[in-house]
């Protein structure tokens, strides 16, 4: 799937989801009151749209959907990211209600557990998950997906027979993301379709092999067009969209003017780590050759590329940030990012910047160089956000400085987080001198309070190289 440019729809985003719920029903043969399609689109435009919400947002629907007819996984589509407990900080008092006698917070061991149920649909969607009572839920355990599919099927079981419902359950447990397998043991998809036999068996659904399979086949497709992202061929957009969700696991994100260096270093260190943990071979899937091998290849060849580049991108922005904090953390402590970078730029307001006083890089030529990562990097992403501009000057400059081999030494060497007093110092000891003065002159032109102290630092660390300088 390719990210398109917005288009004017003659629908608002409840009426798609309202038309398009009611669509795919009616090819199932049920037949929802005009009520319940609306209270269903509020539902999940409700959930979808809060605050917390950035790239998981209602429109990631839409982007999944498009150009999907199947009826069942659509309709797991509308439903599958209506919970994203840790992100929105727990539930809607409208989830709560829909989710009750579900999973309950357990005090003792600070976690979510599933409660034992006598609700046979709640105890359908618990065995097609592999869930037990008492058992403990995290956020990349399957949780989110858990919940989302016990109100789906809570949602549509008055006008939907169990074994379409599920069949729902099994396409959004398919859109649990990232995990692995032993080589020896059944894949992800393999273990849902042996849950979705015994389900069969247990309820007595009726469904056929042939049934059961396409079930599966399905559910893997709505994966892949989940993670659809990682798997483009536009890198700008896969980067796109992948900084569009750091808003949503660092909630200081989301006050645009008041995060700090620390913060942000904070936020960009943990992507950092995720593109460091992730491995390509586990974001696509396929069963039994749907999608076809040929087809899963591809997309985890794209992904391989766009996770390179990703590495190197929020490397660069990981070191830049981090330069941040270092001068913060030794000149009087951790501060607004915008009093060493600038304001962020919007139409009442535009101040200086670092960027407007930084260097070129040199000009000599460096060898271990990805132009697309550079190119990104200084022209930026295609997409604004409201953290964050779309160009990333510093990170340019200094990956311009280092190239890839100087910026992965760096971040190999020195303990970047927390950012303390020592770290700050061997941070700064790490990257060139030349790099350092660039922008430690610079800095203290956007940074007027902390213009002296800037100073100050950069005699303590070059003092006798400075005195020589000024001297020639």
């Amino acid at each position: 799937m390719k990210d398109r440019p917005p288009v004017v729809s003659k629908h608002t985003y409840i009426s798609r989801l309202f038309v398009g719920m009611q669509t795919c029903l009616e090819k199932l043969g049920a037949k929802p009151t005009l009520a319940q399609l609306e209270h269903w689109a509020i539902f999940i435009h409700e959930s979808m749209s809060i605050s917390s919400r950035n790239y998981h947002s209602v429109k990631h629907v839409f982007d999944i959907a498009d150009g999907w007819d199947d009826p069942i996984g659509l309709l797991s589509a509308y439903f599958h990211d209506c919970i994203y407990f840790n992100v929105d900080g727990g539930l809607s008092p409208c989830q709560a209600k829909m989710l009750d006698s579900v999973v309950k917070k357990d005090a003792d061991r600070k976690c979510i557990i599933v409660l034992e149920t006598d609700e046979p649909l709640v105890a359908m969607v618990e065995d097609i998950f592999g869930f037990v009572p008492k058992q403990e839920l995290s956020p990349m355990g399957g949780l989110n997906e858990f919940l989302s599919a016990v109100i789906a099927v809570r949602q549509l079981a008055p006008v939907l027979d169990r074994k379409s419902l599920a069949q729902i359950a099994c396409c959004i447990e398919a859109t649990i993301p990232f995990r692995a397998s032993k080589s020896d043991e059944p894949g992800p998809m393999d273990k849902l379709f042996e849950r979705m036999v015994a389900v069969n068996e247990k309820l007595e659904l009726g469904m056929t092999e042939e049934e059961l399979v396409l079930a599966v086949q399905r559910a893997a497709l709505l994966s892949n067009r989940d993670l659809g992202n990682f798997g483009s061929e536009d890198r700008t957009w896969f980067l796109d969209n992948t900084w569009s969700l750091l808003p949503e696991t660092n909630e200081s994100l989301r006050h645009q003017y008041l995060y700090t260096a620390k913060e942000f270093q904070h936020a960009v260190f943990k992507m950092n780590g995720f593109f460091s943990f992730l491995q390509p071979e586990r974001i696509f899937t396929s069963f039994r050759g749907v999608p076809s091998d040929e087809t899963v290849e591809t997309l985890t060849m794209q992904a391989r590329r766009n996770m390179e580049i990703g590495r190197k991108y929020v490397g660069s922005k990981l070191l830049s940030v981090s330069l941040l904090a270092a001068f913060g953390e030794l000149t009087g402590g951790d501060a607004p990012m915008s009093l060493f970078m600038g304001d962020l730029p919007s139409r009442q307001h535009v101040s200086c910047r670092l960027e407007d006083y930084l260097p070129p890089p040199p000009s000599q030529e460096v060898t271990n160089y990805d132009l697309d990562v550079y190119n990104i990097l200084a022209k930026g992403r295609n997409a604004e956000t409201s953290f964050d501009i779309r160009q990333s000057p510093l990170a340019a400059y200094l990956y311009g400085c280092m190239g890839d081999e100087g910026i992965d030494k760096c971040l190999g060497s020195v303990k970047l987080y927390p950012m303390e007093p020592d770290s700050a110092r061997a941070l700064l000891n790490a990257l060139p001198k030349e790099a350092v003065l660039g922008v430690a002159e610079n800095m203290a032109k956007v940074a007027v309070s902390r213009a002296h102290l800037i100073k100050e630092l950069i005699a303590e660390l070059y003092g006798d190289e400075q005195e020589e300088n000024g001297k020639e």
